[in-house]
């Protein structure tokens, strides 16, 4: 069997394709840079012995992913995980963008995921696979800033639930975790509420997890309780919130 992992390159993605290799999952790897990717590959592949494919994709520009990643999976055993931890976010995404800034947000976060995980889905029911989402936060409630970000992981709340009412966990796994704040490239030098969690740990969690049914959940789990408390707060004071 094998894993697919879209938005390998970086941060949690490369952590995700890392843990998988330790457990001797077979891999598909997408991400944007085709250098980034075979460096992974290599690495990977001489470390734990395990063949690894790559695609690069730009996931901003590519109108079916879904069909690319399919004909990567020639050469690969079929697939019992999907993991798509790909996602893009603006400093800017403030109401302020233009609709090409908008379309390329909502392609990498939602557009890619709903195509991607449509046209794997005859594959990964025949291997009682296992299809994981990565929401974040940031979508909690909305707010002035990140709002096509936020939009877009919203809709894959959505996504999440629709594919745990159509089929039965006996036929496929929908996991869906909501991410706290993660130490990568996009909060480094940033002052934040709460310290950053390593995107390795949190891959120990997902991986760990592929196999036991589906759900949804908050890494770090301390971020439920938070999520909690905005959503409780009245209206009146949420929106004194700064941001």
């Amino acid at each position: 069997m094998s894993a697919i992992v879209v938005g390998a390159s970086s941060g949690l993605g490369r952590a995700l394709a890392s843990e998988l290799a330790a457990k001797k999952h077979d891999l598909l790897l997408v991400a944007s840079d085709p250098r980034d990717l075979e460096a992974i590959a290599s690495d990977l592949h001489l470390r734990h012995g395990i063949a690894v494919r790559t695609l690069a994709l730009d996931l901003g520009r590519e109108f079916d992913p879904g069909a690319r990643i399919l004909a990567a999976l020639d050469d690969l055993p079929p697939p019992e995980a999907l993991l798509l931890p790909a996602g893009m976010s603006r400093s800017d995404d403030a109401l302020s963008l233009d609709a090409g800034a908008i379309g390329q947000l909502l392609a990498i976060n939602l557009h890619a995921p709903l195509a991607i995980v449509h046209a794997l889905l005859p594959r990964l029911l025949e291997t009682g696979g296992t299809v994981v989402l990565f929401g974040s936060i940031a979508a909690v409630r909305g707010r002035g800033r990140n709002v096509v970000y936020a939009s877009a992981k919203r809709g894959l709340v959505s996504l999440y639930e629709s594919l745990r009412h159509r089929y039965r966990p006996g036929e496929l796994r929908v996991q869906l975790y909501q991410l706290g704040f993660l130490a990568t490239n996009l909060t480094h030098g940033m002052t934040l509420p709460t310290a950053p969690a390593e995107p390795s740990a949190i891959a120990r969690t997902v991986v760990r997890r592929l196999g036991r049914g589906s759900s949804l959940r908050y890494l770090p789990e301390k971020f439920e309780l938070i999520a909690l408390a905005v959503r409780a707060l009245p209206w009146s004071l949420y929106r004194r919130m700064k941001g």
